[in-house]
């Protein structure tokens, strides 16, 4: 075991380098490659640079305006690539190697080539020239200066980097070779000492027991017959042999060929799927038991197989039940969900109407209370004009007794005035005066008695119209009371209507709501009853197949173990 332990520690070892190995040369690659990025970014735009140089000596020399227009133009697009290359490597995650002082003198260059530039345009061209010698030139020394250093550093990095990772692949090769030298010595060294304690020792042990066999001497024991893989069937097997030498060497090889050729035909019957086949041949004593427990094996096999046979009929008519089961339960749960989704929609519109019902009692029931508010104002009303009418009915009498106090006045200044007239006849001429003045007051006091008498006739009927008014009034308070009580009762009768179409909304809500989830659990067992349908279905080709296959075998008979019939085939 312990080689085999070995070789496992080294294969451990071996996996750990290379994968440290690998992992060192990757990051090794990668700062190299982007350290050459890095140079060829720097290396691109000093030769922009030096374009955008010439193109500002172009613009300062050139004359033709064509030819400047077109020089104008490759210089902005050059302005614009050299600011999106110093944007794109400034912002690289690491370009230690630039330092800052590039970029800041990088910048200095571009802008003074746009002053340049636009002096050349503006036909300044003795100012331009001035700015190219004494302000652009020495700015681009100094970057150029400073790129040349930042190239050469990342030049000398990234050989640096490559041959670190050239020396790392170079050790990990020649670790992997010896450590694969170890391993395949280790490995040689444990299959060589497994080999030899589980299969040439033992087989050498048999070996000996074979030769003591063949010479006879039975009384030995079999070596590792305790063991329980191929040497060990081996050495039971040699054990066998040795119990039945002595006593069954001369039967055997009587009958070897009659064995060799029965059982040969039977089991070649066996391989072609025909279980009828039957050992037939006469076979004595360890033999016969041989062929016995033969013929009933293929017995047990053919019923079994009858048995599966039966089964997967059964299976197939069961699963075509169930499929035909679960399509009629898929059809009435579709329609059931589709009766429940109606009903939820009805039961909705329901809902809403009992709602508006509940809606219109309690406007109805606030009208009702208004109503009997009204009914009790106008009750308040008439009891008021009755008393009103009794006052009246007072004043008409306190009147008539006025009127009989004037009719007794003017009755007796009637008798005064017919006094005064004798008088004044009996005075003569003198008093004739005095008697028209007295019969004017006679006169008078009739027409007053007949006005009082007019007034007096008009007072009682008048009182008599009261009277007949103050029992109409009475009937009008008396009707009033009776509006008010039955719109009491009508306020109490619609309160309890709005109650319970308040209840009987809610309890419609909760209807509504358990349909919602009784719909849900439809939607729900009919996709449950899609996967039954599937898995019948399923079932149903697992069952043909199992007849196909059953069907490659001839059966026997239930009711006798040596009769066969062919296996029908199923259609």
């Amino acid at each position: 075991m312990a080689p085999l332990a070995l070789s496992m520690l080294l294969l451990c070892a071996l996996a750990g380098v290379v994968l440290w190995t690998q992992i060192d040369v990757a990051q090794a690659n990668t700062s190299a490659m982007a350290a050459q990025t890095d140079a060829i970014a720097l290396a691109e735009l000093r030769s922009t640079s030096r374009s955008l140089q010439r193109d500002a000596l172009n613009l300062i020399t050139e004359t033709d305006s064509d030819e400047r227009t077109k020089i104008a133009t490759k210089f902005d697009q050059r302005i614009e690539a050299m600011a999106s290359g110093l944007e794109r490597l400034s912002t690289q995650p690491d370009h230690s190697f630039v330092p800052p002082e590039f970029f800041t003198g990088q910048h200095q260059v571009v802008d003074a080539l746009k002053t340049t530039a636009a002096k050349a345009l503006s036909g300044d061209t003795g100012g331009a020239l001035d700015d190219f010698h004494h302000v652009v030139r020495p700015a681009e020394r100094a970057a150029s200066k400073i790129a040349d250093q930042s190239i050469e550093a990342l030049d000398h990095k990234v050989a640096d980097l490559r041959a670190s990772a050239a020396q790392s692949t170079r050790f990990a090769q020649i670790l992997l070779l010896v450590a694969t030298a170890l391993t395949g010595l280790a490995g040689a060294s444990a299959g060589f000492v497994m080999i030899r304690r589980s299969v040439v020792m033992p087989l050498h042990d048999l070996r000996n027991a074979m030769e003591r066999l063949a010479a006879g001497q039975t009384g030995h024991a079999i070596p590792h017959i305790d063991r329980t893989d191929e040497v060990g069937q081996m050495a039971i097997s040699m054990a066998m042999f040795r119990d039945q030498l002595a006593s069954a060497e001369q039967a055997m090889e009587a009958q070897a060929e009659l064995i060799v050729s029965s059982i040969g035909q039977a089991l070649g019957a066996l391989a072609r799927g025909d279980l009828a086949a039957r050992v037939e041949a006469d076979l004595v004593g360890r033999f016969a038991n041989l062929k016995r427990d033969f013929n009933n094996a293929m017995v047990a096999i053919g019923r079994a197989m009858a048995s599966v046979n039966a089964a997967s009929a059964g299976i197939t008519g069961g699963a075509a039940e169930i499929r035909q089961a679960s399509d009629d339960l898929a059809q009435r749960t579709e329609q059931q969900a589709a009766n429940i989704e109606e009903t939820s929609a009805a039961l909705d519109q329901v809902t809403s109407g009992v709602r508006q019902t509940a809606d219109g009692a309690s406007a109805a029931n606030t009208a009702i209370g208004q109503a009997e508010a009204q009914a009790s104002e106008g009750r308040d009303v008439v009891t008021q004009a009755v008393e009103a009418m009794a006052g009246i009915e007072r004043s008409a009498q306190e009147i008539a007794q006025i009127l009989t106090v004037i009719d007794a006045i003017a009755f007796q200044t009637n008798l005064l005035a017919l006094n005064a007239g004798v008088e004044a006849a009996r005075a003569g001429d003198s008093g004739k005066g005095f008697a028209v003045v007295a019969n004017e007051v006679r006169a008078l006091a009739q027409r007053s008695a007949e006005a009082a008498a007019d007034i007096k006739r008009l007072i009682t009927a008048s009182g008599q119209e009261v009277v007949h008014g103050v029992q109409l009034v009475g009937r009008t308070g008396a009707v009033f009371e009776r509006i008010s009580a039955q719109v009491t009762e009508v306020s109490g009768l619609v309160a309890g209507i709005s109650n319970l179409a308040g209840v009987q909304a809610s309890s419609l809500q909760q209807v509504n709501s358990t349909v919602r989830t009784m719909n849900m659990a439809t939607q729900q067992n009919a996709a449950m009853v899609e996967q039954a349908n599937a898995a019948a279905r399923s079932l149903a080709d697992e069952a043909n197949r199992l007849d196909s296959l059953v069907a490659q075998f001839n059966l026997p008979q239930d009711h006798g173990a040596d009769a066969v019939v062919p296996m029908r085939r199923r259609a």
